[in-house]
């Protein structure tokens, strides 16, 4: 049994390796459509059933802004990047130069 555990400890790992990197990426490339320096934290990695992600981002009253993302391929999964309102409107108004008012609301 040890040995699955350590084959699924590895394979998160990886998993995480792999986001980093992408990350990585992700910061590199705003970093030169910005033409300004974007810093990254490592991010936070963790698998996790559908039903359990309302709890781990602080519970169903807790309001985020969360993009979904299908993975297909030969690794298929789903995504979420998960966001706290007050990060997703600084991302706006760096990104897309919308300023969103304290009490603006957020839509597609």
């Amino acid at each position: 049994m040890e040995v699955f555990k350590h084959f699924k400890e590895f394979k998160m790992d990886v998993l995480k390796e792999v986001g980093n990197i992408g990350a990585g990426n992700a910061a590199t490339a705003l970093s030169r459509l910005l033409d300004k320096p974007v810093d990254m934290a490592v991010p936070k990695v963790q698998l996790l059933p559908f039903e359990e992600i309302a709890d781990r981002v602080g519970g169903a009253e807790r309001i985020v802004i969360a993009i979904f993302l299908r993975v297909e391929g030969d690794a298929p999964g789903n995504l979420f990047f998960i966001l706290s309102p007050e990060a997703a409107k600084s991302l706006l108004k760096r990104l897309a130069g919308m300023q969103v008012d304290q009490d603006g609301m957020f839509d597609e």
